[in-house]
């Protein structure tokens, strides 16, 4: 079964396998919060479902006290793996209460009782300002397709890196589905893509040969600190870095689609938005114009939105395939693989960054929504500060860039080995 490039092989296709226990869950498909179909691609589509368990409930004792009513026993015949991945052999466990990861769930499930927000949703402040945001980008869209000005494709490509930034969030809140497709799929990303490659597999196997991400900008931009690069890749593409991400948005669609047509992907109409934009443009100032306009529109947003996230993962700690292989659980891998800076910046100021300054609470609370991050925050640093395990943040984005080209340029751990299941 393939993922985003990545060949998996699910042990079963009836049951789900979380902490080396498993499971039949088909009866709870109406009764799941999040959904059914999450539930199917944990199984179908990758081999176990642990973290994607661990990741999603931070009221963790709750959530396994509910599946163990569901618990079978193991399979027979299970298929053997047939890929030699470091790793992939075994499987991990479910956490112990006294594990980093298990405290600092604790911690936050605590924080959201105390506001009462148990689900940990958006605030309204949050809501007010997706729909600020929409209004925003459907405003701008128009002011470009009727000035076609230079300044309007600009101010377009801004408000559309801010509507992805709110994509991002919704697509790891079930509740929120319906509005990533208004804040991924407008601006010509798969919502339906990264609801599986996003949410199931990067997070899960971050910073591994599993993420989709860990050769995603190959071979212009190589990111996998194991491997070497030739002179190009060390001397000249770190530093044109800028020019390669104005076209992220143009390799993004174009891998989705050629994947729709291997049957890897589903269809559908969303993927139209795009390509009708480019010939609405096109049509309404011609071939030369049209394009231009839209290639700077789709520049802005590619060089914004993935400058952000490239530093997210690419910061030296980052590369520290040692500190990753070794630590105690997922929690703390998920410490060593993400970056974040400007440590303190609250929700409001923190859009200029498009709140991926706190990807590493991204990571750890997956389905929490970006306005508590400000507050999940403080509770990591405070664990962290408990267990005397580092958390990596710096002041100034410059650092984290200034670290991202070097890493680019530079292999980290050069023939190292990458244990997809560290952090059991």
């Amino acid at each position: 079964m393939w993922s985003s490039g990545v060949a998996f092989y699910p042990p079963s296709k009836r049951f789900w396998r979380i902490g080396k226990k498993w499971y039949d869950f088909e009866p709870f498909f109406p009764l799941h919060p999040g959904g059914a179909e999450i539930l199917q691609l944990a199984r179908d589509r990758f081999e176990d479902a642990t973290y994607a368990f661990e990741a999603h409930h931070h009221n963790y004792p709750r959530a396994r006290a509910l599946i163990a009513k569901y618990e079978v026993p193991a399979p027979k015949d299970l298929p053997l793996r047939s890929a030699g991945m470091p790793g992939a052999d075994t499987s991990p466990e479910l956490l112990g209460d006294d594990a980093f990861y298990s405290k600092v769930r604790k911690r936050l499930t605590q924080h959201l009782r105390a506001i009462r927000c148990p689900g940990g949703g958006p605030t309204q402040t949050c809501r007010m300002l997706f729909w600020c945001n929409f209004a925003a980008f459907c405003i701008s869209w128009v002011a470009m397709f009727v000035s076609g000005w230079a300044a309007a494709a600009v101010l377009f490509g801004l408000v559309a890196s801010l509507l992805g930034a709110f994509g991002h969030n919704w697509v790891h809140q079930p509740n929120y589905r319906s509005w990533a497709y208004l804040s991924l799929d407008v601006i010509g990303f798969s919502s339906t893509g990264w609801f599986r490659e996003h949410v199931l597999q990067h997070h899960m196997y971050t910073n591994t040969p599993w993420d989709n991400h860990f050769h995603g900008t190959d071979p212009f931009l190589v990111t996998d600190p194991t491997t070497p690069r030739h002179w190009i890749q060390s001397y000249v593409m770190p530093y044109i870095n800028p020019v390669i991400l104005t076209f992220g948005l143009y390799a993004n669609f174009l891998a989705h689609a050629a994947d729709m047509l291997k049957g890897r992907e589903e269809w559908r109409l969303w993927k139209a938005i795009l390509p009708l934009n480019i010939a609405a443009m096109v049509c309404r100032w011609g071939l030369l114009r049209g394009w231009m306009l839209t290639h700077t529109w789709i520049s802005v947003l590619g060089l914004w939105y993935f400058t952000m996230a490239l530093m997210n993962h690419n910061a030296e700690r980052c590369m520290d395939v040692d500190a990753r292989n070794a630590a105690r659980d997922w929690g703390e891998a998920q410490l060593v693989t993400c970056a974040d800076w400007s440590i303190g910046l609250s929700f409001e100021r923190a859009w200029r960054y498009l709140w991926l300054n706190f990807h590493t609470v991204h990571h750890l609370f997956p389905r929490l929504d970006f306005s508590h991050h400000p507050a999940a925050q403080q509770i990591i640093m405070e664990v962290c500060a408990e267990f005397n395990i580092h958390y990596s943040a710096a002041d100034s984005p410059l650092m984290i860039y200034k670290q991202m080209i070097r890493s680019f340029a530079t292999p980290r751990a050069l023939y190292k080995t990458v244990m997809v299941y560290g952090g059991m």
